[in-house]
């Protein structure tokens, strides 16, 4: 059986409005998902998945190209985001990392027309394409110059080992580059002392962490660690060496937290916040009937998991409507009170402007209608705004607004459109 063969003409009509007319693309999709794979030959499948690998690639080429173009003219502050990558995170849920990595190929591509060409050629991949540019820093651009070196010559040499080899491979060839040019291998790496750390919250319920630290700042982390591993190990202690660091780590952040020493976030002194039922935290462990309890930021737990935390832990009330969201609280003032403040980030959980995802100790409460104007000082009436997008909705004419009786905000613009997910089908 055969497959329908489909090409990408990238070079797609646009419209006087601007719009990319993705039709065919959309077309061919189409044509795609309805193919019986188990009717086909082995050799046809095998066509098939490289086929689609090309595809997959100018998809890519095409995508950076386009970021490239929204970022160079600043595109994303019509829908109120700060940078590019920030607008590629909120309207189309694209991961941190990828949303940087895309940002950053797209603008050294400019200055590596062979590379980019093999890219839109569907020759190499998006991870061949991240590796070149990534070593191609300003820095090392400016001393190959100063050295001779031609980077048109270096851009051919380069698109051509990334077309012939994997992306490991090409990564020695790279690296062969940079060795050229810095004799002492990866100054420019050494001297970074910069300091990356993120946690996720995946889909299983678990909290997954990674990171880089330049050599001083490890050391410190790695000597608190090993203080807290090994200064009180019970005998017969069974843990893993990466379980033992994992305890560790929870064990200082938790001693920091009781110890009383952190800033104050919002004028509230740091603390893990649990939400749960008054009903399902006062039922029987395992009783049928009741749903779990949610951390501030990590999210859902099990009914027993809050008990855990309610043992000895401080309990403040928070009364909600028939709909569970929470009521007014406190009495009306301009600044909202602790219980206020505390139902609104139980509601709204990060700051509610479309496409952000910034955590509540980073948001202002926002009125909705404005204090001054008769806007009350309370849950209805309040918002979590971070500091970037309250300032949008002050200085620079958006707007939100909340469904009545829900959690769902809609942000518009100054001339009155909505801010919509640009990811939707």
């Amino acid at each position: 059986m055969s497959y329908p063969r489909f090409t990408l003409g990238l070079s797609m009509e646009i419209f006087p409005e601007g719009a990319w007319a993705m039709s065919e693309l959309r077309s061919a999709l189409d044509d795609l998902a309805v193919i019986d794979l188990d009717e086909l030959s082995s050799d046809a499948v095998l066509d098939l998945v490289g086929e689609l690998t090309v595809t997959a690639n100018r998809v890519a080429a095409a995508l950076t190209s386009a970021v490239r173009a929204a970022d160079r003219r600043e595109a994303y502050t019509r829908d109120g985001a700060v940078s590019m990558m920030a607008w590629l995170r909120g309207s189309c849920r694209m991961a941190p990392e990828e949303a940087t990595a895309t940002v950053s190929t797209g603008r050294r591509l400019e200055q590596l027309p062979q590379t980019a060409a093999a890219f839109a050629d569907g020759a190499i991949s998006a991870a061949h394409a991240r590796i070149i540019t990534k070593a191609m820093t300003p820095k090392r651009l400016a001393k190959a110059a100063e050295a001779g070196i031609d980077l048109n010559t270096t851009d051919g040499i380069l698109a051509a080992l990334a077309r012939a080899t994997a992306p490991k491979e090409t990564a020695r060839g790279v690296q062969a580059w940079v060795a050229g040019v810095d004799p002492d291998g990866t100054l420019d790496d050494a001297a970074d002392v910069r300091r990356r750390f993120t946690m996720a919250s995946g889909l299983d319920g678990r909290v997954y962490v990674r990171g880089e630290l330049d050599p001083v700042g490890g050391e410190y982390v790695h000597t608190a660690l090993a203080a807290a591993m090994n200064g009180d190990r019970p005998a017969g202690d069974t843990r893993s060496h990466a379980e033992r660091q994992a305890d560790a780590l929870v064990a200082l952040a938790r001693a920091a937290l009781d110890g009383g020493g952190l800033p104050t976030v919002r004028g509230e002194r740091p603390h893990v916040r649990v939400t749960i039922d008054l009903m399902a935290l006062c039922a029987e462990r395992g009783a049928a009937g009741f749903s779990g309890g949610s951390l501030g930021w990590a999210g859902p737990i099990n009914p027993e998991t809050a008990r855990r935390l309610a043992c000895d832990a401080g309990v403040a009330r928070v009364i909600t409507g028939p709909n569970g969201l929470p009521l007014d609280v406190g009495r009306e003032q301009r600044a909202p009170s602790t219980g206020i403040r505390r139902a609104v980030e139980i509601r709204d959980e990060h700051c509610v402007f479309s496409g952000c995802d910034a955590p509540p100790e980073w948001c202002d409460f926002h009125h909705v209608v404005h204090w001054a104007h008769g806007g009350p000082t309370s849950c209805d009436n309040g918002a979590l705004l971070c500091e970037r997008h309250h300032t949008c909705c002050h200085e620079g004419g958006f707007t939100i607004r909340r469904d009545p009786g829900t959690g769902i905000w809609h942000t518009y613009r100054p001339d009155g459109t909505e801010v919509l997910s640009r990811a939707g089908p």
